[in-house]
Order: C-alpha cells, then structure tokens, then sequence
C-alpha cells in the first residue's frame, strides 16, 4: 500500500483505468493496484443465492404487504439499529440444519444454528390436511425437532417446514399462535445441485 501527499489526489476514491484504486483509510489516503474481483460460480454460492432470493420473496409475500406486520418486524430490528426487511433475510440466512429425515414415517429436523434468539426461535409446520400452521407446545430454542413436539401432528406427504420467530407479535397474537409471517425460512442449501431445497414431507 503507497501513501502519498498531494493536493491533486487528496480526496480520490476511485480506480484509474484498470491499473490503479484510490481510497482512503482511517483518515489517509492510498493507493493499491487494481484486482479483478474473483466471482467463482461454484454449487454453493448458487445455492446461497437461491436461498436468499426465496428468502426476500417470502418477505415480499408475507411481510411487506401488510403494514401492522411489517411494523412488528421493524419493532424486532429496532434494537439492532436495522430494518425489519434486514432483520428477516438475516435470519433466514444464519438457520443452519443438521440431516433431515422428512418422511412421513420419521420426521427428524435438526436445527443446529440461527441468528434467532432461543427463546423464540421454533421450527413451525402447515398440516396440509388440517390446512393449519402449528407451533409446539412448548420446545424453542435449537434441538432436533419431530412430531412429538407438537399436539395432534400426524405427518403427511407435502406438509411444510418452516422456521419461525414465534415472538414478532402483530396487534394481538400471542407467543403461541402459528402465523406465516412470522417464518423466515423453509429451505435447505443444496450443494450438490446448486438450489435451495423446500422442507416438505414425503410420501
């Protein structure tokens, strides 16, 4: 990194051709050659991205349309300075999930890391035939998650995982009532194929 005194280049922030950046830091002046930014297009990264462009379209479905809503969620950002839309795709990309054994015969959903705090954080399922979102009775926090954990829960082809923040409260919903907007994900990273996988049960 050079430094250099000049009235000409005190406050450059900008490249020079493809050969040279300048920029600033900590108050001083510098300059570094310019590099090409690597973008390999690897499985992982695409599946990455896949995950947070469900992730925003979830929000956009089931958060931004609705002004209490989206206000609840800006109530949950408020102490970390973001914005609700901030706060929602961030803990939709931290869920981190064990191996998940989703058929109708074993469920097992481990969820091994996520930005939401314990207290709050519960994997929530839509029962197709009861067109009903549930949340357990009472396990939160990190764990491995089955049909145990949840009252009148017989698991069936295409009922759906999600992962919810149970306490963003809209006007006066309750810690323990199952609604949509308070999902932030129902998909697993798949490397091997490059997609965001949907969590839903099979036959």
């Amino acid at each position: 990194m050079a430094k250099w005194k000049s009235p000409l280049f005190s406050d450059i922030r900008n490249k020079l051709g493809e050969n040279v950046v300048f920029s600033m830091w900590k108050g001083r002046p510098y300059m570094r050659s310019y590099v090409t930014p690597a973008n390999p297009d690897s499985l992982k990264q695409r599946a990455n991205r896949d995950q947070m462009r469900k992730i925003v379209a979830m929000y956009q479905a089931n958060v931004k349309g609705d002004e209490s809503i989206a206000a609840a969620w800006d109530v949950e950002a408020l102490p970390r300075l973001i914005s609700g839309y901030n706060q929602f795709t961030q803990y939709g990309r931290k869920v981190t999930l064990g191996v998940l054994d989703l058929s109708a015969t074993t469920i097992s959903i481990p969820v091994t890391a996520s930005g939401i705090p314990a207290d709050r954080l519960a994997v929530m399922i839509y029962d197709l035939s009861a067109t009903t979102y549930k949340l357990p009775t009472s396990k939160r926090g990190l764990g491995t998650y089955t049909e145990a954990d949840f009252t009148a829960w017989v698991p069936a082809a295409g009922d759906i995982i999600y992962i919810a923040d149970t306490k963003v409260l809209d006007g006066a919903d309750i810690e323990s009532t199952a609604a949509l907007y308070k999902a932030v994900n129902h998909w697993k990273i798949n490397i091997a194929t490059g997609v965001a996988d949907a969590m839903v049960v099979t036959s």
